[in-house]
C-alpha cells in the first residue's frame, strides 16, 4: 500500500529578511536589547524595524551598518519606530539611512525626564478663541470652535507644565514656521527635485507642530536622551548647521533668574550666556553670536578634522552620558575600523557609562 507523504520544502527567507539578517547580527540584537528601556520587548522593536523596512523599500538599498547605527539611536532613546505612534522614524535619504524623531517622541522623552507634567501641540483655526497674556504670569488660553465652521490654520502653539507648577509656551505663525522650514536642507532637495518628497511636504501639520514643541524645549531642562533627540533632528534638518533649535544648556525657569541670566549677559530667548554678539545698528537684533560652549565645540570639530581618534571619543563621552545601556548600543554601532581607532580608550569610556547608571 503506497502511503502519500507530503514534502514540505523549506520556505525562501523574504528579501526584508535577509536584510534585517545583515542589519542586526547576534552581537547586534545583544547591544539593542540591552539599550532598549524595559517596557519595550525587543521583539516588539524589531517587528517594527521590519515593518519600517517593507514601507521604505529604498532602505533596502542601504549599507546594512549604516541601517543598524540609526536604529540603535533609536533604542538608545527608547523610541519606537512606528509610523503610525509617530515616535520615530527610519527614512532614506539622500545620503543614506536617517533615523528621525517625530513630535511625540519629543514629548515622550520630556515626560519621561520627570520635571514635566504635560506637554502638547495644537493648531489654531482662524474662528477659535485665543488669548495670550504674558508679563509676571504667562498664560494662553485657546478655546476651539469644535461645533462650528473653523476657517483655515492660522497658528501652532507648544505648551509645557512643569511638575512645580510653572508653565511655559510657543507660539508660531505658519510664515514663521515656513521660515524654519525653507532652511531644512531636505526641503530644499525637495523643492529642487533632488528627492521625491520629505515629511514637510506629506507631514506639515507634525512637522509644524514638532518645530513648536523643538523651539519651546531649547529653553527647556533637558534629559541626555531629550538632549539627544534634539541633537538628531537638528543634524537631520541642519547638517550645514542652520538654524540651531536647541540648546544643551537648561535655561532658568523663574522669573528672578530670567533677570539674573539677562544681567549677566544671557540672550532673552534662549537662556545662553552670550560673550560676543553682533547687532544689527538700525534694529538692534543680535545676528551674531559666540557662546563658550559653541567656541568649544568649534574648536573641537576643527580638532576633529586633525585628529579622527579624538572626534569619536568625544562621540563616546557623549554617548555614556547616557549610562551603560546608550554607550552599549553607540559602541555596537561602530565599525570595526573605529574601534580598532579607539583601542584602549574603550575603557574609560565604558567607566564613565557605568557611573550614569
Amino acid at each position: 500500500m503506497n502511503q502519500s507523504v507530503s514534502i514540505h520544502q523549506a520556505r525562501a527567507p523574504s528579501r526584508v529578511e535577509v536584510f534585517m539578517s545583515r542589519v542586526m547580527t547576534q552581537e547586534d540584537r545583544a547591544a539593542i536589547k540591552a539599550a532598549l528601556p524595559t517596557h519595550i520587548p525587543f521583539a516588539r522593536f524589531e517587528r517594527n524595524l521590519s515593518n519600517a523596512l517593507m514601507n521604505e523599500p529604498r532602505l533596502l538599498e542601504c549599507n546594512p551598518r549604516e541601517v543598524f547605527r540609526e536604529v540603535a539611536k533609536l533604542a538608545a532613546l527608547g523610541l519606537l519606530i512606528d509610523s503610525q505612534l509617530g515616535e520615530a522614524y527610519l527614512i532614506a535619504s539622500r545620503t543614506g539611512p536617517q533615523a528621525r524623531v517625530g513630535y511625540r517622541g519629543l514629548i515622550k522623552l520630556a515626560r519621561q525626564s520627570g520635571d514635566v507634567s504635560m506637554i502638547y501641540a495644537h493648531e489654531v483655526y482662524e474662528n477659535d478663541e485665543i488669548e495670550c497674556l504674558l508679563g509676571d504670569e504667562k498664560k494662553l488660553r485657546h478655546k476651539p470652535n469644535l461645533f462650528g465652521e473653523r476657517g483655515e490654520i492660522v497658528g501652532y502653539y507648544a505648551v509645557i507644565k512643569f511638575k512645580d507648577g510653572d508653565t511655559d509656551f510657543e507660539p508660531m505663525t505658519p510664515d514663521q514656521i515656513n521660515k524654519i522650514r525653507d532652511k531644512s536642507d531636505g526641503y530644499r532637495a525637495f523643492k529642487s527635485g533632488k528627492i521625491k518628497d520629505t515629511p514637510w511636504a506629506t507631514s506639515y501639520e507634525e512637522m509644524a507642530k514638532k518645530t513648536c514643541i523643538r523651539r519651546l524645549m531649547k529653553r527647556c531642562p533637558q534629559s541626555p536622551e531629550l538632549s539627544s533627540a534634539l541633537g538628531l533632528e537638528d543634524h537631520a534638518e541642519f547638517p550645514s548647521g542652520e538654524p540651531r533649535e536647541h540648546t544643551h544648556i537648561a535655561a532658568p525657569k523663574t522669573v528672578s533668574d530670567r533677570l539674573d541670566a539677562l544681567a549677566g549677559g544671557a540672550d532673552h530667548e534662549s537662556g545662553e550666556i552670550v560673550e560676543h554678539a553682533e547687532h544689527d545698528e538700525e534694529t538692534g537684533e543680535v545676528i551674531a553670536e559666540h557662546t563658550e560652549h559653541e567656541v568649544a565645540a568649534t574648536e573641537l570639530a576643527e580638532a576633529a578634522r586633525d585628529d579622527p581618534r579624538a572626534a569619536l571619543i568625544a562621540e563616546g563621552q557623549n554617548a555614556a552620558t547616557g549610562g551603560t545601556p546608550t554607550f552599549n548600543a553607540w559602541w555596537a554601532a561602530r565599525t570595526d575600523a573605529e574601534r580598532a581607532l579607539i583601542g584602549s580608550g574603550v575603557g574609560s569610556l565604558l567607566a564613565g557609562a557605568k557611573l550614569r547608571d
